[in-house]
């Protein structure tokens, strides 16, 4: 087949995976290739978390290929040495990604192969305790960093990334070329996605002109390995990338994600960390990505603090949807809060909210909460992936008097509330509010879209306990809630002279109740 027939097949074989398949992407991080129901056989192993997507909207799965520190039992204790070595994982299968292709390919779910374009859990000890990875051995000034900065990876960044690959060295990009490659040519995947969130590192420097050009130059010649690669397989091979939620925050590490886009070099294109996925700017890299006709996937990450209920997960689906997104990438579905048949495996009740959040329309009238950012990520603070993250709002202080500080917070809301209420389907809504030391005689001011609204004395309101040494909670009237932007204005209204502490405020959301 000549390349030009190609490309126009892979155009194909694009627009399929958006028009005739599911809107949610699952990610597999795959560590349960190491647990006892792997042992037993292909078919229990695919029965973990391959099989339960079936028939609940999943269209991909982007399986995880490339762990550089994965460990577990079995024949070998590091998945690299299955690919790079030919070493049997277990006893039961010899290489988990075989299985996992023909398992996809059985129940008609479209996967891809995730490579990590880096990896620093071993930078803090996790799993080994050491390094481990070959070049990251015996090439240590291949490294972002040296060992001598290990330490807290909440206080100090470079303690997270110091074991990070360093893309400015030829011979880590002709690594990662390597992975891109021998995934393609080894398992029949429909794609490869190059995970750059994943650790977000590439370069001591971060995103000098130098560094991005080299990273197109990275970009066009892993598009070219695949090209090569579907010329000997006779068939396309979609190429997809991880990257930031925003134009700003992947140029911050080195990514030019408009360049790779204007190129025609990618075909989908998975974007944030998804640790805020009620406020990050997505719309803007879901424009571009349209702009050139591949299909844009924001990430919620379904593992971040903010999303402990599946009233939660509608709210961001809701929010991620109203960007005219083409879909979900959902990180970490496997360990979100709810009933597990055994670590790392929800139960089948549980993946019947996929079926939910597969568009508006699913969700239409289903209880949601909406939140303002819910602080992993602090304005002036490195925590860990701030160095590819958007900053977001909260936490913030209210001063330590009545009337010492004014702030201001936006609330995005994905639901048409107007059109709802005039349809008579609103039941109630709520702003809840969340500080460190609430004292029991504190009273905040709170405006909404210019309105004023008033706190609510109950103890106990819609199934939610209210302890005012924590929380704080207000009705609010539909008919002053926006589809988009909401504003809020938060102050301290009321408070005893003696408090010494400042006030800070850590959590806002909005529940929005439906009528059944």
């Amino acid at each position: 087949m000549k390349p030009s027939h190609l490309r126009a097949q892979r155009l194909i074989k694009r627009a399929k995976s958006v028009d005739q398949r599911g809107t949610l992407i699952i990610d597999d991080d795959g560590d349960l290739v190491f647990s006892d129901n792997a042992l037993l056989g292909e078919k229990e192993f695919l029965d973990q978390r391959l099989y339960p997507l079936k028939g609940v909207n999943v269209g991909s799965v982007a399986w995880c290929i490339m762990w550089g520190i994965a460990v577990g039992g079995g024949n070998t204790s590091s998945y690299w040495k299955t690919q790079m070595n030919g070493l049997s994982l277990n006893r039961s299968i010899h290489d988990p990604s075989l299985v996992m292709n023909s398992g996809a390919k059985e129940t008609g779910i479209e996967i891809f192969g995730s490579i990590r374009m880096n990896d620093t859990h071993d930078s803090f000890g996790k799993p080994h305790g050491d390094l481990d990875y070959p070049i990251k051995v015996d090439h240590p000034e291949w490294l972002v960093g040296n060992k001598d900065e290990i330490g807290d990876i909440f206080s100090n960044p470079k303690s997270l990334y110091w074991s990070a690959l360093n893309y400015s060295v030829l011979e880590v990009r002709q690594d990662r070329l390597w992975w891109i490659r021998n995934t393609a040519q080894s398992y029949g995947f429909d794609g490869i996605d190059l995970n750059f969130f994943r650790m977000p590192c590439y370069f001591p420097d971060g995103g000098t002109n130098k560094n991005i050009q080299l990273m197109n130059q990275f970009i066009r010649d892993s598009r070219e390995v695949l090209d090569l690669c579907e010329l000997s397989q006779d068939r396309p091979i979609l190429m997809g990338v991880r990257v930031p939620g925003s134009i700003e925050s992947c140029l911050r590490i080195g990514l030019d994600v408009e360049t790779w886009l204007k190129e025609g070099l990618i075909d989908r294109l998975l974007i944030g960390g998804g640790y805020d996925p009620f406020n990050a700017p997505y719309e803007e890299l879901v424009q571009i990505g349209h702009d050139y006709d591949v299909p844009v996937y924001p990430c919620i990450n379904c593992g971040s603090p903010s999303l402990g209920s599946d009233e939660d997960l509608r709210g961001a689906a809701s929010n991620i949807f109203s960007t005219k997104a083409d879909g979900i990438y959902l990180w970490n579905y496997h360990y979100k809060d709810g009933p597990k048949l055994s670590y790392g495996r929800p139960t089948k009740e549980d993946y019947n909210l996929l079926l939910e959040i597969k568009s508006i329309d699913s969700m239409l009238y289903l209880d949601k909460n909406f939140s303002v950012e819910s602080g992993i990520y602090e304005l002036g603070k490195n925590l860990p992936y701030s160095i590819a993250s958007d900053y977001g709002q909260l936490p913030v202080s209210l001063g330590k008097t009545a009337l010492s500080a004014l702030r201001f917070l936006s609330l995005k809301i994905g639901d048409n509330v107007v059109d709802a209420n005039q349809k008579n389907r609103i039941k109630n809504i709520y702003l809840s509010f969340e500080c460190e030391l609430f004292h029991v005689d504190d009273n905040l001011g709170i405006m909404l879209n210019g309105i004023r609204i008033y706190e609510i004395l109950e103890e106990t309101v819609f199934n939610l306990s209210i302890d005012r040494n924590k929380k704080r909670l207000y009705k609010v009237d539909p008919k002053i809630v926006k589809t988009g932007s909401n504003r809020i204005s938060v102050w301290i209204q009321e408070r005893l002279n003696q408090q010494t502490f400042e006030l800070n405020l850590n959590s806002v959301k909005m529940h929005v109740l439906y009528k059944k």
